[in-house]
C-alpha cells in the first residue's frame, strides 16, 4: 500500500470469514521519524463501502490537518494521566493544586475514562456531566470547576495533534452556586475572644505546671519535646485569624521575623505553609501585604513568643527561638501540619460552642465587620489580599444588609426634605 493510499476490504471475523455490513480502513503515512514504526490507521466501519470512503477521505483531511495517529486510541484516562504529568515541575500550579484536580477529574472518567479521545465528542461529553450532577449530587460550583479543568485536558490533546477540536469549547460552563459566605455577627466575634481569653488562661497554668513538674524532676534541659507548645498555638492561630483576616496556610506560615512589635504592631505576610507541607509565596503581588495588630492582640502575641522562648530552650541549642522560629509551632518547635492543626480546630470549636465554624470565616467576619463599620473597601482589600478591590465587594458588599438600610433611609431623607429645608442644607455647605 503506498504512502497515503487506503484499502477498503471486507472485515473478516477470527475463522476468516467475511462480516456482512462491516468493512475494513486501512491508511498508511510512512514511518514515524522518532519511533521508526509505520504510522498505520485502521478503522472497521459499519454500514455501506460508501461509508467507509467517506471514514477514508476523513482519516486523510485529518492527517492533512495535523492530527496525529501515533497514540490512535489513547482513551480519556490516559490523556488525563498525560496531562497530570506534563503539570509537575513547570511551576504553574502547586503539587497540592495538581493532585487535587487529578482527584476531582475521577468523577468524570467513571463516565468516559475508558473512551478514546477520538470518540468524544461535544454531545457524549455534556453527557457526561449531566449524568455526574444527576449520579452523584455534585454542586453547580464544583460542577463548574471540573469543567475548567476537563477543557484544559483537551486542550492539552488539541496541543498535541491528538484531537482536531476541544469538546468543551462548544459547550457552556455549568453555573456556579451562589457563594454562601458565612461570617460571625459582632456579638459572636466578642463571645469567641472570651472564650479564647479562658481557654489561654487555663492552658498557660497547665503549660506552666507541667514545666514545673519536669524542673523538680530535673528534666529541664534536652528534652524531646513541650507537651502544650501545639495547643497555645493553635489558640494564637485563632486569635490571629481573627483579627487579621489571614488564610490559615498563611497563619501556619507565619515566622517571628515576620511580626513587627513597634509603636504599631504589624505582621509582614510573606508564605504561607501547605497542606502539602511546603512554604510558598503568594500567588499575587497583592497576597504580599502587612497588616496592622489591634493592641490586646499584640499583647497576646508577645506573651505568647517570651513563653515559646522559654519553653524551647529547654530542648536544646538547636531548638532555640529565632526569627525563623513559627509563630505557631509543634511541641518542638517546627511548622505546624495544617492537618494537625485542623484537628485542633476541630475538638476547640465544638468544645466551645462553635461546632460547625470554618476556619475560613474568621477571614469573612474580618471582611463583613470592617465593611459594616465603615471602614472604606480600598483598605478591607489590603487587608485581605485581594488583587483588586472588585473582587472585595463582589464577596462581601452582599453580606452587609444593614448599610442598605442606612443607604434607603439617606435616600428617603434627601429627597423627603421640603424646599425651605433643602435651601437651608445648601446655605449651610455654602457657608461652611
Amino acid at each position: 500500500m503506498a504512502k497515503g493510499d487506503g484499502s477498503i476490504t471486507p472485515a473478516r471475523n477470527k475463522k476468516g470469514e467475511v462480516i456482512k455490513g462491516r468493512w475494513r480502513v486501512a491508511l498508511c503515512f510512512g514511518r514515524d521519524p522518532i519511533t521508526g514504526k509505520q504510522n498505520r490507521v485502521v478503522r472497521i466501519v459499519n454500514g455501506t463501502k460508501a461509508d467507509a470512503r467517506k471514514v477514508r477521505d476523513q482519516i486523510r483531511s485529518e492527517h492533512e490537518q495535523g492530527l496525529k495517529f501515533s497514540q490512535d486510541l489513547m482513551t480519556f484516562s490516559e490523556m488525563c494521566k498525560l496531562w497530570t504529568s506534563s503539570r509537575h515541575g513547570n511551576g504553574i500550579a502547586s503539587e497540592t493544586t495538581i493532585a487535587l484536580d487529578a482527584q476531582r477529574l475521577t468523577h468524570i472518567e467513571a463516565y468516559i475514562g475508558h473512551i478514546p479521545l477520538r470518540n468524544l465528542d461535544v454531545a457524549t461529553v455534556e453527557k457526561a456531566f449531566a449524568d455526574i450532577r444527576a449520579d452523584r449530587g455534585i454542586s453547580g460550583s464544583t460542577l463548574n470547576k471540573l469543567f475548567g479543568i476537563v477543557k484544559r485536558v483537551f486542550a492539552k490533546a488539541v496541543d498535541y495533534d491528538l484531537i482536531l477540536r476541544n469538546p468543551c469549547d462548544k459547550l457552556k460552563a455549568p453555573k456556579k452556586n451562589d457563594p454562601d459566605r458565612k461570617s460571625l455577627k459582632a456579638d459572636e466575634a466578642a463571645r469567641l475572644l472570651r472564650v479564647l481569653d479562658a481557654y489561654e488562661g487555663a492552658s498557660v497554668s497547665e503549660l506552666e505546671g507541667k514545666e514545673e513538674r519536669q524542673a523538680e524532676r530535673g528534666n529541664s534541659n534536652n528534652r524531646c519535646r513541650v507537651q502544650g507548645l501545639s495547643n497555645m498555638s493553635g489558640i494564637m492561630a485563632v486569635r490571629i485569624g481573627l483579627a487579621t483576616g489571614m488564610r490559615r496556610g498563611e497563619v501556619l506560615g507565619l515566622m517571628w521575623k515576620d511580626v513587627d512589635f513597634g509603636e504599631v504592631c504589624e505582621i509582614h505576610v510573606r508564605r504561607s505553609y501547605t497542606p502539602a507541607l511546603k512554604l510558598k509565596e503568594p500567588k499575587t503581588k497583592a497576597g504580599f501585604r502587612t497588616i496592622a495588630l489591634d493592641m490586646t492582640t499584640a499583647e497576646h502575641l508577645m506573651c505568647w513568643k517570651q513563653l515559646q522562648a522559654e519553653c524551647l530552650a529547654t530542648l536544646g541549642e538547636a531548638f532555640v527561638q529565632t526569627g525563623d522560629t513559627p509563630v505557631c509551632c509543634t511541641d518542638v518547635g517546627g511548622l505546624f501540619d495544617p492537618t494537625n492543626f485542623y484537628r485542633w480546630w476541630d475538638l476547640f470549636r465544638k468544645d466551645n460552642g462553635f461546632a460547625t465554624l470554618k476556619f475560613h470565616e474568621l477571614r469573612h467576619t474580618q471582611a463583613t465587620q470592617l465593611l459594616a463599620n465603615g471602614v472604606d473597601v480600598k483598605t478591607v482589600q489590603t487587608r485581605l489580599g485581594h488583587a483588586n478591590a472588585s473582587i472585595t465587594l463582589n464577596w462581601y458588599a452582599h453580606s452587609v444588609p444593614e448599610n442598605d438600610r442606612k443607604a434607603a433611609q439617606i435616600i428617603g431623607d434627601l429627597f423627603g426634605m421640603t424646599e425651605e429645608e433643602a435651601s437651608e442644607e445648601i446655605h449651610s455647605e455654602g457657608v461652611s
